[in-house]
């Protein structure tokens, strides 16, 4: 037996050393200041803060209007998704707001932690686990929207952030245990930050109801519900409270009496939703070049790029990504990985009908979070076998390059 017992102990210590290194890389190589003591985020960083120091004083709407709230009746509310309010509401009381440690242990630090478990699992690998988690916080849009969450916790940036940290943990689960509870976990925590990541409803629902006997466990169904009611209904409910109707996101009202411009338009004219969109988005968010710009500078002709703030195409600026369509049938035909392909095309699909880009977001694309994570697990056991894994770390490294220095 202590052969067994040696091998099972090095290889627990090769992932908690693997964990370590992934948590050390972050800290040494992420700009933002990971530790800023007295600083306390409010309603000037983030309107969904003062949301929550309105419930504690028994109202929905804000004081005050912030740029991105929604003017309805009269009164301001936010329309944000309302997991980060939640967690808001566990420190307003006590400090005037959310302290920026709280920012950063809760909604920031669980993506390397979550990111690395989940590729230890597709990998089984210790190593290329810690350089994929590595290449997800580096490599992807993940880092700039980490770095402006931890810098000002603006909503986008925040919400963004605990979307990935909702999808890590049901990934994780999906291709671990299954424990439905805990993937319902991961779908509200995700679908109560960003809407559109309801889409991964479809492996939670596939996952629980794989059971070996005739039908799946009267637990797991009570999970499917109770998680569904949450995600969907707890917006609903927001909805119907603040703006009358539960259909009704309050996401045109950020519109109102503020000056126009052409996402304004183009919301007024085509609906939040239109195929309007998508010719514009489907560039955004495949290509999106730099923009190349020509000055004279003493009398002498220069050129320069300057990164696309609309949106920047995911599959040359994270090109391991396109290791899903070299192994497409393969995912296919593989049915848990075609579920989860599935999500992240609904997904991926519904946002190039939004009348929004993301913009402002200098050299990234911000929405690709929505299907990033789930793309990269889906590559994650077979982009470092054989003559792949020299292609991939050069992916990586000139994704790393790219989104830590480049832009």
């Amino acid at each position: 037996m202590a052969g067994p017992v040696h091998k099972m102990s090095v290889g627990r210590w090769r992932r908690l050393i693997g964990a370590a290194a992934v948590l050390v890389v972050f800290a040494l190589l992420c700009e933002a200041k990971l530790w800023r003591p007295g600083e306390i985020f409010t309603i000037r960083e983030n309107v969904q803060i003062a949301e929550a120091q309105s419930w504690w004083e028994g109202r929905l709407d804000l004081p005050e209007r912030k740029w991105d709230s929604a003017l309805f009746n009269g009164r301001v509310y936010s329309h944000f998704p309302p997991m980060f309010s939640f967690i808001a509401a566990a420190f307003t009381p006590w400090f005037g707001g959310v302290p920026h440690w709280a920012v950063v242990l809760i909604v920031v630090l669980p993506v390397p932690l979550l990111a690395y478990a989940l590729f230890l699992r597709r990998t089984d690998s210790a190593a290329w686990a810690a350089v994929l988690a590595i290449g997800l916080m580096f490599g992807t849009s993940v880092y700039p929207v980490l770095d402006k969450a931890i810098r000002g916790a603006a909503p986008y940036n925040t919400n963004h952030t605990l979307a990935v940290v909702g999808l890590l943990i049901l990934l994780n689960e999906f291709y671990g245990r299954r424990r439905a509870w805990l993937m319902g976990v991961g779908l509200i925590v995700a679908a109560l930050s960003r809407q559109l990541t309801l889409a991964y409803a479809i492996p939670f629902v596939w996952a629980a109801s794989q059971q070996d006997g005739e039908r799946p466990s009267a637990g797991k169904l009570a999970a499917v519900v109770l998680s569904g009611a949450i995600a969907v209904g707890l917006p609903l409910a927001l909805n119907t409270l603040k703006y009358g109707h539960p259909l009704d996101s309050g996401y045109m009202y950020i519109y109102n009496d503020r000056p126009e411009d052409g996402f304004s338009r183009d919301a007024r004219t085509y609906g939040l939703f239109s195929a309007h969109y998508v010719p514009r988005n489907l560039y955004y968010a495949n290509i999106g070049l730099p923009k190349l710009y020509r000055i004279e500078i003493e009398g002498a002709q220069r050129s320069f790029l300057r990164p696309n703030i609309w949106g920047t195409g995911v599959w040359w600026t994270t090109p391991l990504l396109l290791w899903v369509f070299l192994e497409l049938r393969r995912l296919w035909r593989e049915p848990a990985d075609r579920v989860v392909l599935l999500a992240a095309a609904l997904a991926n699909a519904a946002l190039l009908f939004y009348h929004s880009t993301g913009y402002q977001q200098r050299g990234f694309n911000r929405y690709s979070l929505d299907y990033v994570p789930a793309l990269l697990a889906l590559v994650a056991p077979t982009c470092f076998i054989g003559w792949r894994r020299w292609v991939s770390l050069g992916m990586v490294g000139w994704s790393f390059v790219y989104f830590r220095w480049l832009i």
